[in-house]
């Protein structure tokens, strides 16, 4: 497996990708389904179940693969057309908590999404980015993820 740095995971929002189940769970839980029908053949007989099993097969492979082939958000996968990202990109920004306009209102309005945003901006500003990205590892090692983060957030 492609072994990517800390960095490689955070978003310019302030997202930690590590915290995402496409890059946490899906893909050993994908594979290990993989390895699981392929030590049964389905590889083989699959069709003759399902007929769309082919494009399920292609499916459950790109899963996966994902962490491995996909560059994250600052490596240049989503969106293009993110004004978050055009804007950081834009200002030679690593992350949107370093602007002097932080928050702005394309990160809040964001928010309604992912509420935890700005308090993760105000605290890569309090510690600074290696610091938080430890502190991203490690909950994510715990099984802390954005969803979870998004549900506390909405019930304080």
């Amino acid at each position: 497996m492609n072994q990517k740095a800390s960095i490689d995971y955070l978003t310019y929002c302030g997202l930690y990708c590590k915290m995402c189940s496409i890059v946490a769970t899906i893909p050993s839980q994908a594979n290990t389904l993989r390895d699981t029908m392929q030590s049964d053949g389905w590889e083989y007989y699959g069709e003759e179940v399902y007929p769309e099993f082919q494009a399920f097969w292609k499916v459950l492979n790109d899963l996966g693969e994902m962490d491995q082939t996909s560059p994250l958000c600052i490596g240049g996968c989503g969106d293009p057309t993110c004004q978050i990202r055009v804007c950081a990109r834009e200002k030679g920004l690593r992350v949107c908590a370093e602007c002097t306009e932080f928050p702005c209102q394309l990160l809040t309005d964001f928010t309604r999404r992912y509420p935890f945003l700005v308090e993760n901006g105000m605290r890569i500003r309090e510690i600074g980015i290696d610091a938080w990205l430890a502190e991203q590892d490690e909950l994510a090692a715990r099984g802390i993820t954005n969803k979870i983060l998004c549900q506390q957030t909405k019930d304080i």
